[in-house]
């Protein structure tokens, strides 16, 4: 589960990010256009290139990552 500072959350699936295609095109930004992390607005982001709409699996300000077993 992906968490973002405004409480924003996004699930993946083993299988999503392991076994399909989609995975290989996750990618966490640190840097962008030549700024760094400290000097990004919108701080530390994730994005999935691979998703034809990337709205719902774009998170800016990403602030936790956990894994858990879904009961």
């Amino acid at each position: 589960m992906f968490t973002a500072t405004d409480g924003y959350k996004v699930v993946f699936s083993w299988n999503e990010i392991y076994n399909a295609e989609a995975g290989n095109n996750f990618f966490i930004l640190t840097e962008m256009d030549g700024k760094r992390i400290e000097k990004m607005d919108q701080r530390i982001l994730f994005i999935s290139i691979a998703d034809f709409q990337t709205g719902r699996r774009f998170i800016k300000g990403l602030e936790k990552i956990a894994v858990k077993r879904m009961e």
